[in-house]
């Protein structure tokens, strides 16, 4: 069985998966490639800058925590598993960082105004806003995807991310130059079979993004897009879609899962001053060209 690009493109990624894993096996690559030690060199551009993240207990979230406080920022992060949040800030602490970890969940209005709140109170300001939280459900047609797994994933992936600029723009507007960066997909780019649900939520923080870019101008408000990374949701994919990284990665012409620091990266670099003129965007990072 081989696939053409033409036929790649057209079915998607996780349309693809799907055929893949009734492939048989020597389709896999016997060696995948490995990521590259990447590390872009912003040393210092984060010092002392106030960065409020949510969902940093696991994943990217959790990486992009770390590598602001190794940067020198004030880390204030929420998540709704504690013992996650308490190993996290602690293992941040460990390594000389500065991070506060607060119970919240990014879908109940009250818990994240409350979160934007005591970030200010405790570091006097905010100057970075990294709206990461995110879930994702088993793929399902859309005449099979359960409403209450729907409106799950509507009001933890868009309501949540809407809370958090709500909340978080009055702040950022008092530093002058305030940035938020969302977390978007690049299944909100393109549309992919089986996910209407996860698709729609990350479809509408694309939209969001660009729409408050335009309504406050003194703040640069972007949006990323990851592919397959590899973070706990990646497990949780190939377990659901019974498919190997292998079979994932085929369509990507860089042909390997991303890492959470490439994601990390480049939220650094856009809340850095060397993204001062852009605002308003989305950033694919899949390894080449789904999004």
């Amino acid at each position: 069985m081989s696939f053409s690009r033409r036929h790649i493109l057209s079915v998607g990624a996780t349309g693809l998966a799907a055929a893949m894993a009734t492939a048989p096996k020597s389709l896999a690559q016997t060696q995948q490639p490995v990521a590259p030690a990447i590390t872009v060199n912003l040393q210092g551009a984060s010092a002392d800058k106030v960065v409020l993240i949510t969902g940093a207990t696991s994943g990217i979230g959790k990486t992009t925590a770390e590598a602001f406080a190794s940067q020198g920022a004030k880390v204030f992060f929420c998540g709704r598993r504690e013992n996650l949040g308490a190993q996290v800030e602690q293992g941040i602490r460990a390594m000389g960082g500065e991070a506060t970890y607060r119970r919240a969940d990014v879908r109940n209005a009250r818990e994240m105004q409350a979160f934007v709140e005591a970030c200010v109170a405790k570091y006097g300001r905010l100057d970075i806003a990294f709206n990461n939280a995110g879930i994702d459900y088993p793929p399902a047609p859309t005449a099979d995807t359960k409403v209450e797994e729907f409106d799950d994933l509507m009001n933890t992936n868009a309501r949540g991310v809407f809370l958090g600029m709500k909340y978080e723009i009055p702040h950022l507007l008092k530093t002058g130059k305030g940035v938020i960066i969302n977390m978007a997909s690049i299944g909100g780019q393109r549309a992919f079979p089986n996910i209407i649900g996860y698709g729609a939520s990350k479809a509408a923080v694309i939209h969001m993004t660009k729409m408050a870019a335009q309504e406050y101008g003194t703040l640069r408000i972007n949006a990323v897009s990851p592919g397959t990374i590899n973070t706990p949701m990646l497990d949780r994919v190939k377990r659901d879609w019974q498919v190997t990284e292998e079979q994932l990665v085929a369509p990507y012409p860089m042909q390997r899962v991303g890492q959470a620091s490439e994601v990390a990266n480049l939220v650094l670099w856009l809340a850095s001053d060397a993204a001062s003129y852009i605002s308003g965007g989305q950033f694919s990072v899949d390894g080449g060209g789904l999004g």
